[in-house]
């Protein structure tokens, strides 16, 4: 019999062997509710590169922009590599930042895990142009074709520190 604790314990340290990824990701989001304060997340949370992915075709109520500074690009590994996943680990802090909006008003969360920054990662150096690459990444993905959902849910789950309120 497999134990889970030890499987589970075994599935994160092979994931942290692989280099980490700094970047904006994107997770779906069933509520367009924002952060009451910084919170450490429980367990490994999907993210995609690609919002369509993210989103499965932009039909969650909200959006999750999160600028990753330790996710593990795992797409090499997983049986749909087009789906770009990027796993966050258990125990990162996230935190809201901004907020903006889809073209139909759907809240946009721009969320950042707070970590040692990486000096060669090519991310905004303002909050005002980070604002606008995530809008500009949106926009892209919005005029792009929709992407084939080969894991309904997996992107798409309510983040445990954010408000239903």
């Amino acid at each position: 019999m497999v134990d889970a604790a030890d499987a589970a314990l075994r599935f994160l340290r092979a994931l942290k062997r692989l280099p980490t990824y700094t970047g904006i990701v994107f997770h779906g989001l069933p509520t367009g509710s924002g952060l009451s304060s910084a919170r450490w997340t429980h367990g490994v949370t999907a993210t995609s590169n690609d919002p369509h992915i993210a989103t499965e075709n932009f039909w969650t109520l909200a959006v999750a922009a999160i600028v990753s500074r330790t996710g593990r690009d795992i797409a090499a590994f997983s049986a749909h590599p087009a789906e770009q996943e990027i796993l966050l680990s258990p125990e990162v802090v996230l935190l809201e930042v901004a907020r903006t909006a889809l073209p139909d008003g759907r809240p946009v969360v721009i969320v950042e895990q707070l970590a040692e920054s990486d000096p060669s990662a090519s991310l905004p150096p303002t909050l005002d142009e980070l604002v606008s690459h995530v809008q500009q990444l949106l926009r892209a993905s919005l005029e792009s074709p929709p992407a084939p959902v080969t894991t309904p849910g997996e992107f798409v789950e309510p983040l445990f520190f954010l408000d239903d309120a």
